[in-house]
């Protein structure tokens, strides 16, 4: 039987929400200007920090292009662990993290 991991809701907003502004290339910035939030609320709720009200997920969605509805969708978990290391390879970093 497959073991599969629960999230909350903020917590799957917030994985989707950095997921899909990763996808389109935005920066925070970019993402705030589209959707009249600013950059730091972009970025607290990427870190699950808050929870958004249907009128930010609404507007969320409209900047980047999506149903609102798909920022709530569990599909894009398995991913998460993948997204750091494709942003810093992005960003043309390589991977600084000490290991022990």
């Amino acid at each position: 039987m497959e073991t599969v991991t629960h999230y909350v809701l903020k917590e799957c907003f917030a994985i989707n929400l950095r997921w899909y502004r990763f996808n389109k290339n935005y920066t925070q910035e970019k993402l705030a200007e589209l959707s009249n939030l600013t950059p730091k609320y972009i970025s607290d709720l990427e870190r699950g920090k808050f929870s958004p009200s249907l009128t930010k997920i609404e507007a969320l969605g409209i900047a980047l292009d999506i149903e609102p509805y798909l920022l709530l969708k569990p599909d894009n978990l398995h991913n998460i662990n993948d997204l750091p290391n494709k942003i810093d390879q992005k960003l043309g970093k390589r991977n600084t993290r000490k290991r022990r």
